[in-house]
């Protein structure tokens, strides 16, 4: 070997290292595992692992395994003066790694990195059969180490076919330990995006059984594992290249409550929107314990403080569960109890609170009102009913509320006193004249109409739908820049076809359309109305003027 990598200058022979290479990997090839164990002890150290190795890489995952045991029973016994001769005579510099106990290592090392995850799988049910254990922990790090978390997730599986479930669990608790130390997404530009992908390669590969999720929570099982698992799965979730949605309602849903706030916690650092994809997991939760739990610690995250409403809304729309409608007064009230057996801040339950009484989808009037009445702070019952009022007028005029619900929900305010007086008042002021600056433009006449009959009447005590009727439509007929004249003509026209006091309607154009001040836009208007044959309306508006 030295001859062929010298040369013979003195015969014109030059230099072939190349030819070295392929000599040393014919020889592997051909000769027998007792002769390649034999030779690797006269060989230089680099020349004794290329020959075992590529032995290895060519032989039956069987034989490989064989020729990795052997050489192993002959490291452990090899001394370091059994070889002190054969380096003083190599004519290249000694280094650290040249010493006979890493040969068997140099095997492992190749196989590990080189053959097919199912190979790997087999090489280490045979060491382990043969009851190599040190070995079978070097081929296990050196894949975690050099491999694409894809191979993992594919020797995981192979492990456990072979009957290593052991070696599986260690598997993935390097790749545990390898995510936590750099993340899911590695940094290797040498490696295809998606590689490595735990959670999509763990997913594709067994669709129906939850792998990733299973060992998770066998990991959390054990105290001294639950930081790093924690760690881990925040960093699995943010560092997926897709959504990795079984896994984001695998947390939410079913790991316990200081397990789900502890990676969310995370998350709302490193990936707020995944973060608020768990969060509407666990908020779809029945267990109302779990939900004040999960409330309670995150009220003390400061970290994530500008996510509290978030999850508050969350919790009382249910979350990804929104379709069965939003949580009931009764269970809400069951909430707030649970959050005060816990001792919860007492932030807790009045922001619950808040947004319960603000969420009005699939909610009738008076049970909007009812959530209402339960908050207790002044300025908050103020707060509660402006957010009301304005989420129902852009329900109303984007036709996603019922003009009925406005109706319901204003009568019902009659018997809540002062606060209920000033909620009617501000929906009513807020139909007429949106505060949204995305609602301009949009036609409101109908709507305004709409509501206002359905008001006028309603409820126990007929005067107060009347009195809030008449407010609505004299508050909207006022304001000439956001009512049109075909608004107008729209709200007439719903107007006659009801049972509302005639004369009070005719003198209600009188006391707005007629003393609009762009002269213009109120003549349009009475040329609209007498076009549709509503003279008695344009009459009002013209001796108005007058």
């Amino acid at each position: 070997m030295q001859a062929l990598r010298k040369g013979n200058e003195s015969n014109g022979e030059p230099p072939r290292p190349a030819v070295a290479i392929r000599v040393l990997h014919a020889f592997a090839i051909q000769r027998s595992t007792e002769q390649l164990i034999e030779a690797a002890a006269k060989f230089h150290f680099y020349d004794a692992v290329n020959v075992l190795a590529t032995a290895a890489l060519w032989r039956s995952i069987g034989d490989a395994a064989d020729l990795a045991c052997r050489q192993s029973e002959i490291d452990g016994v090899a001394s370091p003066g059994a070889t002190g001769e054969r380096e003083r005579q190599q004519p290249e510099p000694e280094i650290a790694e040249y010493r006979p106990s890493a040969l068997s290592k140099g095997i492992v090392h190749d196989v590990a990195r080189q053959r097919t995850a199912l190979d790997v799988a087999r090489f280490v049910r045979e060491l382990r059969d043969r009851g190599k254990q040190d070995l079978v922990h070097a081929t296990l790090n050196t894949f975690s180490e050099k491999r694409p978390l894809l191979d993992t997730a594919l020797l995981y599986l192979g492990l456990r076919d072979a009957g290593c479930a052991e070696a599986a669990e260690g598997l993935l608790g390097r790749a545990v330990q390898r995510i936590n130390t750099s993340g899911a997404r590695q940094s290797d530009t040498t490696t295809p995006a998606g590689l490595n992908d735990l959670v999509a390669a763990l997913r594709m590969l067994s669709p129906v059984e939850p792998v990733l999720e299973n060992w998770i929570d066998r990991r959390l099982g054990d105290t001294d594992l639950v930081g790093p698992t924690r760690d881990a799965v925040a960093k699995l979730i943010s560092g997926s290249e897709h959504s990795p949605d079984s896994l984001i309602e695998h947390v939410g849903k079913r790991l316990r409550y200081h397990n789900v706030a502890a990676v969310c916690r995370e998350l709302a650092e490193s990936d707020p929107e995944r973060c608020e994809a768990v969060l509407n997991q666990a908020a779809a939760r029945e267990e109302l314990h779990d939900l004040a739990e999960i409330i309670s610690r995150w009220q003390k995250f400061e970290t994530v403080a500008r996510t509290r409403g978030d999850l508050y809304a969350k919790v009382v729309a249910r979350g990804v569960a929104c379709a069965a409608g939003p949580r009931s007064p009764a269970e809400i009230d069951t909430l707030v109890k649970e959050l005060k057996l816990i001792d919860a801040d007492p932030e807790c339950w009045r922001l619950l609170r808040i947004a319960a009484a603000e969420h009005i989808g699939g909610r009738g009037g008076g049970e909007l009102v009812r959530l209402q009445a339960r908050i207790e702070r002044a300025r908050d019952v103020y707060r509660v009913a402006r957010t009301v009022a304005r989420r129902l007028t852009a329900g109303l005029l984007s036709r996603s509320v019922d003009p009925g619900v406005f109706a319901d929900y204003v009568t019902a305010q009659q018997g809540q006193g002062n606060r209920g007086r000033i909620a009617a008042d501000l929906a009513c002021k807020e139909l007429s004249d949106p505060s949204d600056p995305e609602l301009a433009g949009v036609p409101m006449g109908g709507v305004i109409a709409d509501t206002a009959v359905r008001l006028y009447g309603n409820g126990t005590d007929r005067a107060w739908g009347e009195e809030k009727a008449w407010d609505l439509l004299e508050r909207c007929l006022e304001n000439e820049q956001r009512i049109t004249p075909a608004d107008v003509v729209a709200i007439t026209e719903q107007l006659r076809a009801s049972g509302m006091d005639g004369r009070r309607r005719l003198l209600l154009y009188r006391g707005t359309v007629g003393r609009w001040a762009d002269a213009v836009r109120c003549q349009e208007a009475v040329g609209l109305l007498e076009s549709k044959g509503f003279e008695e309306e344009a009459e009002q508006v013209v001796e108005s003027v007058r």
